[in-house]
């Protein structure tokens, strides 16, 4: 079997940002359950608290060993993934932003034609 690197080799970046989206999407589907709670780790805080990067994983059920989603979670809502820190380059403040990601992602995965459920209610919990 062909890895997904080598099948996208001819395509164009918008192309391979595509597939990388469908694939984020079906893999996500498969992965979370209707009401999933998804461990975030806030890793880094900018000085000016503008900025977080933060990694966000999922118990898996079958192994109980964490599973983290965040190159998923990047192809699927379009986060930067950070270079340093493991984890998502999230921008803002004045709220909880681990909540903000886990809300975005559960309401576009509501909103898609390609999920199995139609109200999904993910919760969340920083460690």
């Amino acid at each position: 079997m062909l890895s997904r690197s080598v099948l996208q080799e001819g395509m164009t970046k918008k192309q391979r940002k595509r597939d990388d989206y469908i694939y984020a999407q079906s893999r996500l589907n498969k992965l979370l359950n209707k009401e999933e709670e998804i461990f975030c780790i806030i890793r880094h805080v900018s000085k000016s608290g503008m900025r977080r990067h933060i990694s966000f994983f999922i118990i898996d059920k079958q192994s109980n060993q964490p599973l983290f989603i965040d190159n998923l979670i990047s192809d699927y809502l379009d986060y930067r993934p950070n270079k340093t820190y493991t984890g998502l380059v999230v921008n803002g403040c004045g709220m909880d932003m681990a909540f903000s990601v886990v809300h975005h992602l559960q309401e576009q995965m509501k909103h898609s034609k390609n999920t199995n459920f139609l109200n999904y209610d993910f919760r969340h919990r920083i460690i």
